[in-house]
Parts: C-alpha cells; sequence; structure tokens
C-alpha cells in the first residue's frame, strides 16, 4: 500500500526554500546569507536553527503543561512552530544534499518491514518511473 499526495510534497518544499533562501532576510533587513544557498553556515548552523525552532515549540507546550494558555488557544503557535521546525530541517538536509522525502519514505518502509506492518509510502523515484504521463 503506498500513500501519494496532492498537496505539500518534499520536493515542493524544497523547490521553494531553495528560491526564498537567497531572498531572506534577517531581523536588521540585510541578506541573511552571503552565498545564495546557505552554504555559508555549517551544518552546524543549521542544526541550531532547527533545534531553536523545536526549542520554541517546546517552549509553547511548557507554557499548555504548566496552565498558563490552553491547548486551543495555543494550537496556531503550534502550527507555526510545527512549520518552521520542517521548513528548517528540510534546509538543512539539503545542505547535506540529503532528499529528505526519499530518506523519510526508506526509513518509514524499513520501519513497516521491521513490525510486520503492510504500510508503505512510495518513493519519488518509484513514482516517476511507474507514472504512464
Amino acid at each position: 500500500m503506498s500513500y501519494l499526495t496532492k498537496g505539500l510534497t518534499f520536493n515542493a518544499l524544497r523547490y521553494a526554500n531553495t528560491a526564498r533562501l537567497p531572498l531572506f532576510k534577517n531581523g536588521k533587513g540585510e541578506p541573511a546569507h552571503s552565498m545564495p544557498d546557505g552554504s555559508d553556515w555549517s551544518p552546524g548552523d543549521w542544526m541550531m536553527a532547527t533545534v531553536g525552532e523545536l526549542g520554541e515549540l517546546g517552549n509553547i507546550l511548557k507554557k499548555v503543561r504548566r496552565g498558563d494558555i490552553s491547548l486551543d488557544d495555543a494550537m496556531p503557535s503550534i502550527r507555526k512552530e510545527f512549520a518552521d521546525v520542517v521548513t528548517y530541517l528540510d534546509i538543512f538536509a539539503m545542505q547535506l544534499d540529503v532528499d529528505l522525502g526519499e530518506a523519510v519514505a526508506d526509513k518509514f518502509n524499513e520501519v513497516s518491514r521491521r513490525v510486520g506492518a503492510d504500510v508503505f509510502i512510495g518513493r519519488n523515484s518509484d513514482i516517476r518511473k511507474n507514472d504512464p504521463a
């Protein structure tokens, strides 16, 4: 069994990140990167950016846990932080030449085989090979 999407794909996210990264400005309105692909930041820099977004998500959830805000009220912020995490994770993967969609599909399928689940994700390259169009 494979699941296909008609919405956002990892490929679409990668394309959008590649297009937007050279346009990104820092808090002072200056270009955030000297290299258009973000390669002026090290993998460690991209890891810190990704973990920073996870930290922002964690901070919101901490406030929910201690009763400062309800989960319902926090959901708009939670959704935005999840989006930031995924965006930074894709840029981080791009810096290491990792196709995030292929990597996720491969790992998901590996675990499905290991646990005996008949649930698999089709890889983009497999879909393209079998696409009659």
